[in-house]
């Protein structure tokens, strides 16, 4: 990515590449090998390559986030969502999704995006999706935290305080949103 500040890209697997949409370039991306049986696949956030551009004129684009099969040696895309990384725009003073740590986190059948400023707001959302073996990646959570300055005058005083507990949100018990259905609930 071009932006000021941006993390350096990873390079996708041979043959990758040439199935993101045309005018779009990787953002972040991650590896999930889990299930019964074990199953490969990549997590890609991908931007338009003209988005700094955009963004500027206030009409920053989507960024989908797609996820590819390997089977026998090749990557198949088998999801799409265009709601779950924020827009260069969204974050106010900042870019939501590049300016952080670990945009794309992974940890056995799960992965987590995260979004989040601290620039001017200090705010923080990540988005958990597990691996179901039927039915392919599920929404799993989402929590979102934000901080303000502390207002102490102790020169001890931790900078941030938090403005109260993480919000947690889960589906419904018995509901089940697929990884490409999943909307924000705030």
């Amino acid at each position: 990515m071009s932006a000021a500040g941006a993390i350096a890209a990873p390079r996708l697997p041979a043959g990758m590449e040439a199935q993101l949409p045309l005018g779009y370039e990787v953002l972040a991306s991650a590896r999930v090998s889990a299930g019964e049986p074990i199953r490969s696949f990549e997590i890609v956030a991908i931007g338009r390559k003209d988005e700094e551009a955009l963004a500027k004129s206030g009409d920053a684009p989507a960024r989908p986030l797609m996820i590819y099969e390997r089977r026998s040696g090749r990557f198949f895309p088998v999801g799409r969502n265009d709601q779950v990384v924020l827009k260069a725009d969204e974050g106010g003073q900042c870019d939501p999704f590049l300016d952080g740590d670990t945009p794309i986190a992974t940890k056995g059948r799960y992965f987590t995006v995260q979004n989040g400023v601290a620039c001017g707001q200090h705010w923080t959302d990540y988005i958990t999706f597990r691996l179901d073996d039927r039915t392919g990646f599920v929404f799993d959570n989402e929590r979102t935290e934000s901080w303000t300055f502390n207002p102490s005058n102790d020169p001890n005083a931790e900078a941030l305080v938090r403005d109260g507990p993480p919000r947690v949100f889960r589906d419904r018990p018995g509901h089940i949103t697929a990884f490409s259905k999943w909307r924000p609930v705030h």
